[in-house]
């Protein structure tokens, strides 16, 4: 009797552990990203005029406090240099360089504009098919930019790349590359806040 109830009660406890989700919280520094987001910018798409593309820039930096990196400097130098060695992501900047021309005109005649998820938003009238294929390349673009970040946010923390860190941190990763958009929008652009309210800059 005693050997059946041992067993029941093994067989009970390795369901229960088998049956619970670890969360891991994944630290996530919003300011340090826009940051990592702008410096990505000027280093990949050639949009910094004081600096050649793909020079670093010494002045940006992390400060990135997790239980594996406390005290550590240079966080941003890592984060960069994992995102440089994701030739997707290296590709999508460099793709979303070469057309800033188009997606600034589209911007700039409101037919589209930057939306709370970080990619353009069709607001007025129907694009023409050139049109619509710039505004898909460049959210194609965007989405494998976030997700680059969302992964570099991971590997820092060291933890392992799989789809439950990647859904915990891509908000966020989603979020702070909104908000650069944002930041950086021209006057007269629309942009849209986070409660999805639109306005002209």
């Amino acid at each position: 009797m005693r050997g059946k109830a041992k067993v029941f009660t093994g067989a009970l406890f390795f369901f229960i552990v088998s049956c619970a989700v670890i969360t891991v919280n994944i630290y996530f520094p919003e300011k340090d990203v826009k940051e990592a987001y702008k410096t990505l910018e000027e280093e990949l798409m050639g949009t910094d005029d004081t600096e050649p593309a793909g020079k670093p820039e010494s002045s940006i930096r992390f400060e990135f406090v997790s239980s594996a990196y406390a005290q550590e400097s240079g966080v941003a130098e890592k984060i960069t240099e994992i995102i440089k060695k994701m030739p997707d992501v290296v590709d999508a900047y460099k793709e979303m360089g070469a057309r800033i021309a188009d997606t600034d005109r589209l911007r700039d005649s409101g037919a589209v504009g930057e939306g709370k998820n970080g990619l353009l938003v069709v607001r007025e009238g129907k694009l023409s098919p050139s049109d619509q294929k710039i505004v898909a390349m460049e959210n194609e673009n965007r989405k494998t930019v976030m997700s680059g970040m969302a992964k570099a946010i991971i590997r820092i923390n060291r933890l392992p790349d799989n789809e439950q860190n990647l859904k915990q941190v891509m908000p966020q990763a989603v979020e702070q590359f909104a908000s650069v958009r944002r930041d950086s929008a021209k006057k007269g652009w629309w942009i849209q806040d986070t409660n999805g309210n639109w306005s002209k800059k």
